[in-house]
This record gives structure tokens, C-alpha cells and sequence, in this order.
């Protein structure tokens, strides 16, 4: 039989900054909450679930409470791959927006580590664009003569040697790409 649906959720609005749009179905209703996060009506929130669904710009999880020890604390799960990821989250008032993100970012990037080789990307998907070029989740964009690296995780600032590192790198492998390809 399958699983209900999780409704208590916490998931970033895209296309924006820093928005999150809460959810809960606490009384027999889905409804949207309207509230700053880690204020105390945020605290209160989370200490009345029993567990939600967090989607960030970086990763999600279902993070579910248990009781250890005559206390509750939270834990991260996700599933991919028939591999079950754990974290611990720590107790209601160690729920940051700010961790949460921090969770799902270190779950994504366990999972990628993970991924069997048949699953790993191979092909990027490439766009070239005035914000730069795009390579599958990074953007390089130069920028008053900073070469700015973003990735799912944050944005990079190379300086000009560092850039220069880099795109010597690069020449060098483009060369010694293009004879064995040859």
C-alpha cells in the first residue's frame, strides 16, 4: 500500500533569493503558514510536527523527529539509488533555515558521490549566454576582469592568477584532449 503523501513542507520558491514558501496539514487542511524563518513562531511550528519535506536550492530530505533519550531530536533522510542517507539535525532549536540548507546541500553532494557509474552525467548540457557559460550546474562569468565560478553550493571568485592557472590548465588538457581524440 503506498505511503501518504508528506504535507508539513518546507520548500524554496525558485526564481527567488531567500523565499520559502511553509506548508502543514496539522489540522485536517493543507495550509500555507506566513511567518520569518528562525523567529519563534518558526520554532513553534516545527516543534508541533512530526516531520516535513525541505526543498532547497541545493537538495532536499524528509526530515523526521525521534525521541532518544527522553528528548527529541531531528534527523535528515534521503533516499536515491536504494541507499538510505542519514544526518542529524540536532533538536527543534537548532532548525536554522541556514542548517537546513546546509543539510540538504551535504546530502545532495553524498548522493552524487554515490551515484553507481552508469548513473554518473556524462554529457553536460552547454549555454553560452551573457551571464556566461553554463556547463551542466556551473556558470563562469567574467566580471570587471574576475572570472566568477557559481555552483549549486555558492559563487567563486578567482583572481587573476588563479584565472590564469586556470585557463593555462585548460589549454594544456585541450591539447593533450584533441591528440587522443585525433
Amino acid at each position: 500500500m503506498p505511503r501518504p503523501r508528506l504535507y508539513n513542507l518546507i520548500e524554496h520558491i525558485t526564481g527567488t533569493q531567500n523565499r520559502y514558501i511553509f506548508m502543514d496539514m496539522l489540522e485536517g487542511t493543507v495550509e500555507a503558514r506566513a511567518f520569518q524563518p528562525d523567529s519563534p513562531e518558526w520554532f513553534a511550528w516545527l516543534a508541533q510536527l512530526p516531520s516535513f519535506h525541505f526543498k532547497g536550492p541545493s537538495g532536499h530530505f524528509t526530515a523526521r523527529r525521534e525521541h532518544k533519550r527522553h528528548k527529541d531530536y531531528w534527523y535528515a533522510y534521503r533516499k536515491e539509488h536504494r541507499q538510505m542517507y542519514k544526518r542529524y539535525l540536532g533538536a527543534t532549536d537548532k532548525l536554522t533555515l541556514v542548517s537546513l540548507e546546509q543539510t540538504a546541500r551535504k546530502l545532495h553532494e553524498e548522493v552524487l558521490r554515490n551515484l553507481p557509474e552508469n548513473e554518473v552525467q556524462t554529457t553536460l548540457s552547454q549555454k553560452v549566454t551573457s551571464q556566461g557559460i553554463t556547463l551542466g550546474e556551473l556558470t563562469f562569468r567574467w566580471d570587471d576582469g574576475v572570472l566568477v565560478v557559481k555552483t549549486p553550493s555558492g559563487r567563486y571568485f578567482l583572481n587573476k592568477a588563479q584565472s590564469a592557472d586556470l585557463l593555462g590548465y585548460l589549454y594544456d588538457q585541450r591539447g593533450t584532449f584533441l591528440k587522443q581524440d585525433g
